[in-house]
């Protein structure tokens, strides 16, 4: 059974849930439960700072859909801003990853039989 404890927000005593057990840190008033979600997503946050920086860069390098009639991809890397992306990494860096994806995309459909 829980023992009774201390709420992380409040401080008032309380005892938890007996499904939660030990992974309860609030009382379960709609305060305390809304200031430890803040909590917790700043603590997560501060741990995965990079990623709301990856997704708005790929949102910003990846341009809308270049697809033809029929729905396919005539070049998988037309959908790249290379423009974006030159002026970013710089046009040496920009440049060798274009034409490494070039390469790639060429072994690609040369082994995949017509």
């Amino acid at each position: 059974m829980a023992r009774n404890r201390p709420c992380s927000v409040c401080s008032k005593w309380f005892r938890p849930n007996l499904r939660q057990g030990n992974r309860q840190h609030t009382c379960g008033s709609p305060g305390c439960r809304k200031e430890w979600h803040q909590r917790a997503c700043a603590r997560w946050h501060r741990k995965n700072a990079d990623y709301d920086q990856h997704t708005r860069w790929v949102n910003r390098l990846v341009k809308d859909d270049p697809s033809d009639q029929r729905g396919r991809h005539p070049d998988p890397l037309a959908t790249i801003n290379w423009t974006l992306a030159r002026g970013e990494i710089g046009l040496k860096v920009s440049v060798l990853v274009e034409e490494t994806g070039k390469v790639l995309l060429q072994r690609a459909r040369d082994a995949i039989p017509a």
